[in-house]
């Protein structure tokens, strides 16, 4: 058995590797390992961490990631305020603002000229090197605690590279890169990647902020840490910072305009959406010199390009399945040039994007290119019209796996819902997998993809007929690993009914409300069968879920999936609930003898209570185990009530 050096020296090796591949992969875009390594790494070094929680440190990468979603979002005052920019489209006016800079300053000045990235703003404070707290702009004045969300971009180091004492703030833009937001399009009906990045600043769920992969580039530190802009942003990136890349220094009007013309041109080549520029002066003493109005800073301006437009004519309508079912309506284009590129496709987003523009085939319509990945119509020039023009009717069947669509009545967007459905069968068999769900052991989205690309998986249930020989005809799994997912598999067909109802990723059903469900029909026939009037009276399951399950039961393709998967041998262990610890919040720490760390947590929302990730003032206990490190001194700081096993059973009433 090692002993505790080796232990920490490994977590601090572990720790240390996959910091510098995330940077490598997320801002370098140079990756190091492949993913079955990194994983195989990061999975090693989050066992490590759990059987040795005095090695605790919020610096781990394994601290990314919440379990807890976040109650809402607590407001800070930012300090100092955050500014917005004033802007233009026209060169006289940033001739007006390089005339009053010139005025004001004279001599001895320059411009710094970066991408205006087209994101959302955030205010970051690192406290003694570590991470400690993200706002957004809000009102410029306070803004919402995103701390958690922020926390999740890979972008981000936890730990600065170099030790500075005391608090650190910097400010930079939250985006998704070009590639990012299209893959996410697949999924989600978002109008554009600003919204997108904003909207998923706003989550409760860091996990769900997680998933979609934000980053951030940083432009701005509060207290000054050299002498110019461009100074700062290098020593920044120093500190192993992402920072926004200067285009330019420019020390004349006639410079500035040539580089404000160069990135007109180059801008659609960066990996984000831009919509301009930002010039500042690059001098930070030059900047006191100049001030600020109520709003902006004197000393910073941004131009914006206009957006570039062409006319064409809708050939047709063709609708794409994302992830989770969305269908999503594309119009396909007679091709025209916009910004030297043939343009043959744009998006309408949703079928009230088509009703808003009154959209018919043949139409003539202008489009627009303002750095997107697709373009979007913006307008029907209905006057072109000639009578020969077509209404676009709405897909009745999915246009993937031909399973009857559906609309939820809080949506805008239309569906599909058959689980096994090509287009959704990854993030189905993602979910189905999961820890709190059938808990499949070493069958994370990396083996998953590479199960679906090579034929061996087309729907939920062929995972049970998954054989060794199967696995090892698949790149980098060896003998060992391939038996271990195997043995895994076998082992997740013992199952309580609970985690195999929250497995079948039903709209609204999480896992508390399986429990209830559970509870309530004891077997999965029932569940099944169960009719809306029944369902509404189980406890935590209102108008929406209740419909979302007669809905998933509809589909005659997931009921013969269910029959399937049930059939390959899945064996129900009890799942009888008590309220014994209702309206109670637990975090759980140290390492417990008669329970693992996912069987405390199943026991005690069993029970009726809920399980945080972290110590907080919300938390009613703190359960502990052996060396419990870091988290039963803060539940002592704030008066959390500090309990064993012994007594968890006894409040359950199971001891």
């Amino acid at each position: 058995m090692k002993d505790k050096n080796e232990i920490k020296n490994r977590i601090d090796e572990l720790r240390r590797l996959i910091a510098k591949y995330d940077y490598n992969y997320y801002v370098l875009d140079s990756p190091l390992v492949e993913d079955y390594e990194y994983d195989n790494l990061y999975k090693e070094l989050k066992i490590l961490e759990d059987v040795n929680p005095e090695f605790d440190s919020q610096d781990s990468p394994t601290k990314r990631v919440s379990e807890q979603n976040i109650g809402g979002f607590e407001k800070f005052t930012h300090s100092p305020r955050m500014y917005s920019l004033d802007n233009t489209y026209n060169d006289n006016e940033l001739e007006s603002f390089h005339k009053r800079i010139t005025n004001e300053l004279h001599t001895g000045f320059s411009y710094s000229i970066e991408p205006k990235i087209d994101g959302a703003a955030i205010s970051i404070i690192y406290r003694d090197s570590l991470f400690f707290r993200a706002l957004t702009r809000g009102d410029g004045e306070t803004g919402d605690n995103a701390t958690e969300n922020i926390r999740t971009i890979r972008d981000l180091p936890l730990m600065l590279k170099k030790k500075i004492t005391g608090d650190i703030t910097v400010r930079g833009e939250v985006f998704f890169t070009k590639k990012r937001f299209e893959k996410l399009s697949e999924t989600y009906p978002f109008s554009n990647a600003r919204n997108a990045a904003s909207g998923t600043l706003k989550l409760l769920n860091p996990k769900e902020a997680s998933v979609r992969r934000l980053s951030v580039l940083i432009h701005t530190v509060v207290t000054p840490i050299a002498e110019t802009h461009i100074e700062t942003l290098a020593a920044l990136e120093e500190l192993g910072l992402p920072v926004v890349k200067v285009l330019a220094e420019a020390k004349n009007f006639s410079e500035l305009i040539k580089a404000k013309d160069d990135f007109e041109k180059s801008r659609f080549s960066l990996p984000y959406e831009t919509d301009g520029i930002v010039v500042k002066v690059n001098q930070l003493e030059k900047r006191e010199q100049i001030g600020f109005t109520n709003k902006s800073p004197k000393w910073a301006f941004a131009f914006k390009y206009a957006p570039k437009r062409a006319v064409t004519k809708l050939e047709s309508v063709s609708f794409q399945v994302g992830r989770t079912g969305v269908i999503t309506p594309v119009a396909n284009l007679y091709p025209v040039e916009i910004s030297g590129t043939i343009v043959k496709r744009a998006t309408l987003h949703n079928f009230e994007e088509i009703d808003r523009l009154g959209l018919k085939i043949s139409d003539t319509v202008e489009i627009e290119k303002s750095g997107e990945i697709i373009p979007k119509v913006i307008k029907v020039l209905r006057e072109n019209r000639t009578g020969t023009e077509e209404d676009i009717k709405r897909p009745v069947h999915c246009p993937s796996c031909n399973e009857m669509l559906v609309k939820y009545e809080d949506e805008v967007a239309i569906r599909c819902i058959n689980k096994n459905c090509p287009e959704q069968i990854e993030l189905s068999l993602i979910h189905f997998a999961s820890k709190g769900a059938m808990n499949i052991e070493n069958m994370g989205p990396s083996i998953i993809s590479r199960l679906i690309e090579k034929g061996l998986v087309k729907s939920i249930s062929d995972i049970f007929n998954l054989k060794k020989d199967d696995l090892l005809t698949i790149d980098r799994i060896k003998s060992k690993s391939a038996e271990n997912l195997i043995n895994a598999i076998k082992i997740s067909k013992r199952q309580s009914l609970s985690r195999f109802i929250y497995s079948l990723g039903i709209r609204n059903i999480g896992e508390y409300a399986s429990m209830q469900l559970a509870e309530k029909y004891h077997n999965i026939d029932n569940f099944m069968n169960a009719e809306y009037d029944d369902l509404i009276t189980v406890k935590n399951i209102g108008d929406e879920s209740a419909k979302a399950i007669i809905l998933f039961f509809s589909n005659e393709s997931n009921v013969h999936e269910v029959r399937k998967i049930i059939n390959s041998g899945l064996v129900f262990n009890s799942n009888k609930i008590s309220n014994s610890l209702s309206g109670a919040s637990f975090v759980i720490t140290g390492t417990l003898k008669g329970f693992t760390r996912d069987e405390a947590r199943e026991f005690i929302i069993s029970n009726g209570g809920t399980v945080q990730n972290e110590v907080s003032k919300n938390t009613m206990y703190l359960l502990v185990g052996e060396k419990p490190g870091s988290k039963k001194a803060k539940a002592e700081k704030l008066s959390v009530k500090i309990i064993n096993e012994d007594e968890l059973k006894e409040m359950a009433g199971t001891k």
